[in-house]
């Protein structure tokens, strides 16, 4: 049959045909498509694992190296009255407290040559929580766990924003710095830098905390802390609070030694 003499449903059924044909053509293109794009997709997430393990790398094995951290804040062994007894009582050397409402009294404190079985039994929880193992025989210099706690009978603020307790300042800041520490809620609402967002779970854990701050003000500006929050009633535990030049990166957090400043001589 001549072309001129088909029917009308024949060249529906051509027509039906050929867009047929063209689905399975385009639907064979997107298949391909999608597979090149799946396989780039892996080659991306390859590259971005390969660049993610270098920076990792260079963090551990040569950034706390070659960029030396040093403290700005005073006393980051807490230690009272230039020394480190337990059950001293008292605002620790160098730090300010908000009109003396807070009670602070040194619990325990590292040992420096005690074997780990005859540390205090706080000093090991410590270790094993942050680090995950014992606590190590010999720690230079030595430094205190300190219990904060509300006074009683005291006019005490009502919200956690107004409860913050022990620190320093007014602090030079001219570029990022680190507010950081070890410590334990307790009982009750505990916050560390920010009571909105720095909470600490009440959990009988002990945690590392580090938050960063930058200078916004061309080297002008100050910086105050480490600010821990408490609410009435709360306590908590804490070493080795302080404010660090640099980004003291996670997981690093410990003792840091601070240089004598030109403004202090």
């Amino acid at each position: 049959m001549s072309n001129e003499h088909t029917t009308i449903t024949e060249n529906l059924a051509n027509v039906a045909t050929r867009a047929n044909e063209l689905c399975n053509t385009v639907d064979s293109q997107i298949a391909n498509i999608n597979t090149t794009l799946t396989l780039e997709q892996q080659k991306l997430a390859t590259k971005i694992t390969e660049f993610e393990t270098k920076v990792n790398s260079f963090i551990e094995s040569d950034f706390k190296r070659e960029i030396p951290f040093f403290r700005l804040t005073k006393n980051q062994e807490l230690k009272v009255n230039g020394q480190l007894t337990v059950g001293s009582i008292g605002i620790p050397d160098g730090f300010t407290s908000r009109v003396e409402q807070y009670h602070c009294e040194i619990v325990a404190f590292s040992q420096h040559g005690v074997e780990s079985s005859q540390k205090h039994p706080e000093i090991q929880k410590m270790w094993r929580d942050l680090k995950n193992i014992d606590a190590p025989k010999w720690s230079t210099p030595d430094f205190a766990i300190m219990r904060i706690r509300p006074k009683e009978g005291v006019e005490y603020p009502d919200t956690l924003a107004g409860g913050f307790s022990i620190y320093q300042g007014e602090i030079p800041l001219n570029g990022d710095a680190s507010h950081g520490i070890w410590i334990k809620a307790e009982q009750g609402r505990v916050a560390f830098t920010s009571s909105f967002t720095g909470i600490i779970p009440a959990d009988n854990t002990w945690y590392e905390r580090i938050v960063y701050a930058s200078d916004h003000d061309g080297g002008t500006s100050h910086t105050n802390g480490p600010h821990i929050y408490l609410e009435k009633g709360a306590s908590c535990l804490i070493a080795l609070p302080g404010i660090v030049a640099g980004r003291v990166p996670a997981g690093r957090w410990g003792y840091f030694e601070r240089p004598v400043f030109e403004r202090e001589q």
